[in-house]
């Protein structure tokens, strides 16, 4: 069994990207332990990341790459790492080198401190100041819609223990969000502040779409709170009717003469209870939807190809759906 498991979502890398990550990842951890591995997730890359992968494997016995079948995302393919990952700790990172492999000594000492999770808070960004601005507006949302606190500087570079690995792998909904996750479980975290690299070759894959959708999903999977927030702001606009029905009441038997509001005031009063409601029905749709989707027990990824380290079994393939874990084991053994 490794010591340190390091796993890292690959999706369309440069292949200079992906081999010197896998150097700088071995002058990393050479002063730790020579007992490792690295596990590269290709998240159905449309470059030839694949090649590299398996090149990189047959090179270094270190080495594993495994492959999915379709894009199934990055939270997707973190949760199908440490699904193969055998280390006492496991280190989560990505693998375009913004998350320095220079750190991990650092977060492997935090975590012989007594932590069974570190996380990595960014003390510099270098992205552009509009996706700084995005990205902080996203977290702000999140925050007050989740119960969770999470930072827009705290990305997935971590470390976690064995027993949080084993824990983590028991959730059912992992694929909402790693961060959330780990914060959800309550083992003894800390953080540490580390410069963020440079992107080594190429570019970032997250879009404004991507970043909506992963917000949605981590708002419905780990909060009720937009139901709330929809139940509130209903009771907000039926006490203002009151109020402006009583205004109306009152108006009318104080001066009787007056003329009464037009059918403009009634219309505009009518379209926006109608659009207000159609959002509520939409967000209670939304979990509706969330809760037809897991339902459906399908697994939240789907093993091609897998190259180095042990052979894929089919719990590991299928390990992610809601059913139960050991049904999956009991049906493989047979």
């Amino acid at each position: 069994m490794p010591h340190i498991s390091v796993v890292a979502p690959v999706y369309n890398e440069e292949p200079a990207t992906l081999s010197e990550l896998v150097l700088q990842l071995g002058a990393a951890l050479a002063p730790i332990t020579a007992d490792f591995e690295i596990i590269m997730v290709d998240d159905g890359s449309r470059n030839d990341a694949w090649a590299i992968i398996s090149s990189l494997s047959q090179s270094d016995h270190r080495v594993t790459g495994i492959r999915f079948t379709r894009n199934f995302g990055q939270h997707a393919a973190i949760a199908a790492g440490i699904d193969h990952a055998s280390g006492d700790w496991v280190v989560v990172m990505d693998a375009d080198l913004q998350d320095r492999p220079a750190v991990i000594p650092d977060l492997y000492r935090k975590a012989n401190e007594g932590f069974d999770i570190v996380f990595v808070r960014s003390t510099t960004r270098p992205e552009r100041m509009l996706y700084r601005f995005l990205t902080g507006l996203f977290y702000a949302l999140l925050n007050l819609l989740t119960p969770h606190k999470l930072y827009h500087q705290q990305g997935n570079f971590s470390i976690i223990s064995r027993a949080v690995a084993d824990t983590y792998r028991g959730v059912p909904d992992r694929d909402c969000f790693y961060a959330g996750t780990l914060g959800w479980l309550g083992f003894p975290h800390a953080i540490i502040f580390a410069q963020r690299g440079e992107r080594f070759r190429g570019h970032g894959t997250y879009t404004l779409m991507g970043l909506a959708a992963l917000a949605r999903r981590v708002v419905i999977g780990f909060s009720s709170r937009l139901l709330f927030l929809a139940i509130a702001f209903g009771a907000a606009m039926a006490f203002a009717s009151f109020i402006t029905l009583a205004y109306i009441i009152i108006g009318t038997l104080l001066n009787p003469a007056a003329p009464v509001p037009g059918w403009a005031s009634v219309m505009s009063v009518v379209l926006f209870t109608g659009g207000v409601t159609n959002i509520m029905l939409g967000l209670v749709g939304l979990y509706i939807a969330e809760l037809f989707e897991r339902t459906k027990q399908r697994p939240i990824y789907v093993i091609r190809q897998q190259v180095g380290g042990m052979p894929s079994t089919a719990p590991h393939v299928l390990a992610r759906s809601s059913t139960g874990f050991e049904n999956v084991q009991r049906a493989a053994r047979q």
